[in-house]
């Protein structure tokens, strides 16, 4: 979910840059094809130009993946009237990134069904039609076509209109443009878009232009040959009629006086200048996106590696299994008996190595081994702060010290008790690979100086345990939040219930579309839901969490792993399949 996030990411601010440079230099100028190619470029480079990946350590334009999603809640602690703090007690809390998550992919799935009801609606008018053959094309002529048009080799009109054979004639070849020129393969593609980025309001500006563009591009050659005040006086004539088929490309439309205006304008040809700039922006647009992402591309050789090259079920596994899970990290590969293969890697102190698979060869009597050195990816993940990580960071003494501190400082400002403020206020902080608290912030507050004062205490702790990812100390971001009430009836501070609870975890493997994923559900041991936990895939940044009944789908690379199930104020646990 998480590498999808960032892709939307991109995805979404390429259409934004490219339609913004349409606006700017395109929107007014009469050469409709090479508009149209424009358009359809922007939305297929949106598409295509995150997969594509440029290893660059200075151009960092995008969020990264560990930054687009929300920081690690802790239980929340609360200070009262009197001075005395204490921690409510320690539950889950709930993930609003699992319901942010909801509500994009049903808002998302209400347009699918939309989209298909459209479709279906056209299906349906043909079906009830009455049809026969223009040319190599189909007709479809009913009484419930409001107007005229087309989609893809079908035209629908309607036989009510009051038009002459020269008229009808007439719109059939208007409609015969579109077919032409596959205007309804815009139509479709930019609505599957619209689906999957529905929050974007440019993709209402990206089909409104692709739909004018269609209507010039039949008119102009309509009127090839034709006498334009004529075919003008036609296109007011039929505009009259009504039409409801958004799905299609329409000889009847809105702007009807702008199209009759852009057929009397004089076709001029696009600046020089203007095609330079589209084609360097489109080239930049490219590098900003691609240098987000720095992923390996070749397999490096290491000073482990005892043959003069990988296998080719090495690579194949390489190259579909594991470079998706350690970009930029050095694979290495041996091969000799199980004594040899202990000298090698005794040798050889200074990697940090994760055994990835073994390759057995009985006829040779010996095995392949295949590891990662993740050495280096720490210098990479300096830079990185997580929200999910295998091995959630904690306080060196357990949760239960670390509220006892809080509760020990944190006062309530008196600033605050004499204007009678109450409320909750969020801060964020930032656990680096040694432990150390920075980036210390209020995110919400309430003011009066209950703010400062909650960011100070949360600033003088001490040192934490640090996050882990495939073994390595990353920075974690989490949010702790402070309340402050006036209610004095506190139990005592020393009555901080054990905060390490067990918790219950399962798991089924399952297949879908030849792909495997892990089907389960978290709870206490009260057999309570668990929501917010954070699953990853071992040895990997793949992960997800739990939704408020405590179930989780997560994708897996093969049919064997396991996932490491962590939260704060539970014990770590793991499962095997």
């Amino acid at each position: 979910m998480i590498t999808f996030i960032n892709y939307l990411i991109e995805v979404n601010l390429g259409l934004v840059f490219f339609y913004v440079i349409y606006w700017l230099l395109l929107q007014n100028e009469n050469q409709f094809g090479f508009k149209r190619i424009y358009l359809l470029g922007s939305l297929c480079a949106s598409l295509l130009f995150p997969a594509f990946t440029i290893e660059s350590q200075s151009l960092v334009v995008i969020p990264s993946l560990g930054e687009s999603v929300p920081a690690h809640w802790l239980p929340e602690i609360t200070v009262y009237g009197d001075g005395q703090a204490a921690p409510e007690k320690v539950i889950a809390s709930t993930s609003y990134w699992t319901w942010i998550t909801y509500t994009y992919l049903t808002i998302a799935a209400i347009i699918l069904v939309i989209f298909i009801f459209r479709l279906a609606e056209i299906t349906r008018l043909y079906m009830t039609s009455i049809r026969y053959n223009w040319k190599n094309y189909t007709v479809a002529e009913s009484t419930n076509v409001k107007g005229v048009f087309s989609f893809f080799q079908f035209i629908f009109l309607s036989p009510a209109g009051n038009l002459n054979e020269q008229e009808k004639l007439e719109i059939l070849r208007h409609e015969e443009v579109h077919i032409q020129k596959l205007h309804s393969f815009d139509i479709l593609l930019i609505n599957v878009i619209g689906i999957v980025c529905w929050f974007n309001p440019v993709i209402k500006s990206y089909k409104k232009s692709l739909v004018q563009i269609h209507e010039f591009e039949a008119d102009a050659r309509s009127v090839e040959g034709r006498d334009v005040n004529e075919y003008c006086g036609l296109l007011a004539k039929v505009a009259l009629q009504s039409h409801g088929y958004v799905l299609a490309n329409h000889f009847t439309n809105s702007f009807t006086l702008k199209r009759i205006n852009m057929m009397k304008t004089v076709r001029k040809k696009i600046r020089q200048w203007k095609v330079v700039t589209v084609s360097v922006t489109a080239l930049i647009i490219f590098f900003v996106v691609a240098c987000q992402d720095q992923i390996l591309n070749e397999i490096s050789d290491s000073t482990l590696t005892q043959v003069a090259e990988f296998p080719d079920v090495v690579k194949n596994d390489i190259s579909s299994i594991y470079q998706a899970k350690y970009p930029g990290a050095k694979f290495n590969y041996i091969e000799g008996d199980a004594d040899e293969i202990r000298e090698k890697f005794a040798a050889n102190t200074s990697a940090k190595q994760i055994l990835l698979n073994t390759y057995p060869f009985p006829d040779r009597k010996i095995i392949g081994v295949l590891t990662v050195d993740v050495s280096n990816l720490e210098l990479k993940n300096q830079n990185e702060v997580y929200a999910i990580v295998e091995e959630s960071a904690e306080p060196k003494g357990g949760m239960t010290e670390f509220y006892n501190y809080v509760a020990a400082n944190l006062k309530y400002p008196a600033e605050a008790r004499a204007k009678g403020v109450e409320g909750r206020v969020f801060i964020e902080f930032v656990v680096n690979e040694d432990g150390s608290i920075s980036d210390v912030k209020p995110v919400k507050g309430i003011g009066a100086g209950c703010d400062e004062e909650a960011a100070k205490i949360v600033a003088s702790a001490e040192a934490w345990i640090p996050g882990k990812q495939h073994g390595i100390a990353v920075k974690q971001r989490m949010v702790i939040p402070i309340v402050y009430s006036l209610d004095n009836s506190v139990k005592p501070v020393g009555e901080i219930e054990e905060v390490k609870q067990s918790m219950k975890v399962n798991g089924n493997l399952v297949q879908e579309n030849g792909k495997y994923f892990m089907v389960g559900k978290v709870t206490n041991t009260e057999g309570n839901p668990i929501a917010g936990m954070n699953i990853i895939l071992a040895g990997s940044t793949r992960g997800t969490v739990s939704n408020s009944n405590g179930d989780y789908k997560l994708e897996v690379l093969n049919e064997s792993g396991s996932l490491v199930f962590s939260f704060i104020g539970f014990k770590t646990e793991s499962i095997a399949f």
